[in-house]
């Protein structure tokens, strides 16, 4: 018997874990990996960094990300670079470009040190009513058993809970490339995304060359057939790409997902609870995965070691509402609004405009003092508006003439 019973091994879980643990819980981590793979949600945010030196993980050899790369895919090609410095909380101002398999044993290196279990077998059934969980090593009994296994939600289906989105059909194929170049605005450890219609290309540098690269492509994007056809397509539709990826060499074979964006019901009742991906998961354009899984892990353990359902009431409350600051925008990304704002004339730009979508790439969505980011995420539709009628006015900054972008 033990206190809690964790449903995967990753950095939420693991987090979660460590949080609980030192707070004299005892903890137990059913992982069905013993070795971890590299899996896509390479690209750290800043704010993710209070979890990192709270529980001590260690960041050696991981490459700093100082701030992200977004090209529009227009025929003027333009471009726009933010750094992390120009957010309005610059508490943080790097994170780091990470091999899953290397960051997800460190922090399994983490849980154990501050006292956790972990077992590795494949869950294949629960009980919630009488704390049991079934796994190819047996039985477990646990006083709550929680999911952060991933985008499964495996626990939040078993338990009917699981709400696609409405919205956001979208599929990805993903692999690693040798020989990747930065060009342009790039800086070592920026993140790249390059628009093309209905979707957007992610490269995301590790270092020497080597990268994580890939594809996410909307219901109205045209790309069909196997993933090597869809991805190679993509590359014909963006010249920025191209350029940073004409004559690498794929290394690892594609990885695919598909219709990924979902939420569930309720993250938490009488005997369980769900954190991470495995509780709500967004679209991956801002890489808020792994941030959204540690700030919750590190907001929901006082609240279970409270044993109070109020405590717990408020986590859900407060772990939705930041996460859905990302959705708002990333409803913006798919609509142009984004792009547009973000490659707004300068002279039109108030200084909050930037700050804010710098605040926002930096994952400071759980900062009570940092406004900005709502503020943008809040009026980002009506900005892009504003925008649309001032180039109806004045072509020639649409054509890229008075932007503040290359």
């Amino acid at each position: 018997m033990t206190d809690y019973l964790i449903i995967g091994a990753g950095p939420t879980g693991c987090a979660l874990g460590s949080y609980l643990s030192r707070g004299g819980a005892k903890v137990t981590l059913i992982e069905a990996v013993e070795h971890p793979e590299s899996v896509v949600g390479e690209s750290m945010l800043p704010c993710s960094r209070v979890v990192f030196d709270e529980l001590g993980l260690d960041t050696s050899g991981f490459l700093v990300k100082h701030g992200a790369v977004f090209c529009d895919g227009s025929a003027e090609s333009k471009s726009v670079r933010f750094d992390f410095s120009e957010a309005e909380d610059t508490t943080y101002t790097h994170a780091w470009q990470v091999q899953r398999e290397v960051f997800d044993r460190r922090w399994r290196e983490v849980a154990l040190r501050h006292g956790c279990a972990i077992e590795y077998g494949k869950v294949t059934a629960v009980d919630i009513d009488s704390g049991t969980l079934t796994s190819s090593l047996g039985t477990h009994r646990a006083g709550r058993i929680i999911d952060t296994g991933g985008r499964s939600m495996w626990l939040s289906q078993q338990l009917g809970l699981r709400v696609a989105d409405p919205k956001l059909k979208n599929s990805a194929v993903g692999t690693r490339m040798r020989g990747v170049k930065q060009l342009g605005l790039d800086q070592p450890g920026d993140i790249t995304i390059c628009c093309i219609p209905g979707g957007w290309i992610w490269i995301i540098p590790f270092g020497g060359g080597l990268a994580s690269v890939g594809v996410v492509m909307s219901p109205a994007c045209t790309l069909r057939g196997t993933s090597e056809e869809r991805f190679q397509g993509a590359l014909a539709m963006s010249e920025d790409a191209r350029a940073r990826l004409g004559g690498a060499e794929r290394i690892l074979p594609f990885r695919g997902l598909q219709d990924f964006t979902a939420t569930s019901s309720t993250f938490h009742g009488a005997g369980f609870g769900l954190c991470g991906d495995a509780a709500t998961f967004i679209d991956p354009v801002f890489s808020s995965g792994v941030l959204l899984g540690l700030c919750g892990a590190r907001m929901m353990a006082p609240a279970l070691l409270s044993g109070s359902t109020d405590e717990l009431d408020a986590w859900q409350a407060r772990y939705r509402e930041g996460a859905s600051v990302f959705r708002k925008v990333i409803d913006h990304w798919y609509a142009g609004d984004f792009m547009a704002v973000a490659c707004a004339p300068v002279h039109l730009q108030k200084p909050y405009h930037r700050r804010g979508i710098v605040s926002l790439l930096a994952g400071d969505v759980y900062n009570p003092k940092s406004t900005t980011p709502r503020r943008m995420a809040d009026r980002m539709g009506e900005l892009a508006g504003m925008l649309k009628t001032y180039y109806a006015n004045h072509p020639q900054a649409a054509a890229g003439m008075e932007s503040g972008a290359s």
